[in-house]
């Protein structure tokens, strides 16, 4: 997690820690919500084009992918399908890299960002408004102090990318996301347990506050195998969940533009 109070010091990048926050005035969420979900898939996996893709659709709500390149290449005209039907494409890098301290920020951009984007653009269109998924969650890059390495992530994808997910933390302070949109807070609700009531008490927070939730995914299963996955009866319930509620559901670039956050 990053250290707020030092960030912002060094003219970084914040994270909301308040577990209780006061709003003096909520932010008007589209269509009379109470608050916003953004649904986020990450690595490019079948099993997102074969359960998840199906059962957003049948829902008629739009998500984000983050495609790790490695992964759905082989697949590339399916997933081409799903950026035509309205869902979001974003960056995950070429090879998924979870271990940094051996990467300069001039060696990550050059094989895992770069590399990337020609391919994303070539095959999505080219893109100025794309956002982008850390890694496992991996917010560090290089040797240093902690404080040093995270910046000089974030500072990789300033220019490249609209904004950028990490994977821990509550719901995003809608007052804030415009300053810290490279460190979007976010939740993988089945990454440990299986149990769709993890994820609707995250959404049910983000409701009592006015926030945005941004909930990760990652297969989607007939059954749970390991860490990570979700199964598809669970995945429906969180769906259906969502529909019952005031909640605004739509993909991270979408509520980026209505919190008014552009490319710098």
């Amino acid at each position: 997690m990053l250290n707020r109070r030092t960030l912002l010091a060094a003219g970084g990048v914040s994270i909301v820690l308040s577990p209780q926050p006061v709003l003096a005035q909520r932010h008007g969420w589209p269509h009379g919500a109470r608050a916003a979900v953004s649904l986020t898939y990450d690595d490019g996996l079948d099993s997102q084009l074969e359960n998840a893709v199906p059962a957003l659709d049948s829902r008629g709500f739009k998500a984000t992918f983050f495609l790790t390149k490695e992964n759905m290449e082989a697949r590339v005209a399916q997933w081409r399908a799903v950026a035509d039907e309205g869902h979001e494409i974003g960056d995950h890098t070429v090879s998924h890299p979870c271990h940094l301290a051996h990467y300069s920020a001039a060696r990550f951009k050059r094989q895992e960002i770069d590399k990337a984007e020609r391919f994303l653009n070539a095959n999505f269109g080219v893109d100025r408004q794309r956002t982008f998924a850390f890694p496992c969650g991996v917010i560090d890059m290089g040797r240093g102090p902690q404080l040093q390495t995270q910046l000089r992530y974030i500072s990789t994808l300033r220019g490249d990318f609209l904004a950028a997910r990490a994977t821990d933390g509550d719901p995003n302070d809608p007052r804030l996301v415009s300053r810290d949109r490279y460190v979007l807070q976010a939740m993988a609700p089945t990454y440990d347990h299986d149990d769709p009531r993890i994820a609707i008490a995250y959404m049910k927070k983000a409701l009592r506050w006015g926030f945005w939730a941004i909930l990760i995914f990652h297969d989607i299963l007939p059954r749970r195998k390991g860490d990570g996955d979700t199964s598809i009866a669970h995945h429906d319930l969180i769906l259906d969940w969502i529909r019952t509620q005031p909640l605004w559901c739509a993909p991270m670039r979408d509520v980026l533009r209505d919190l008014g956050v552009r490319t710098t």
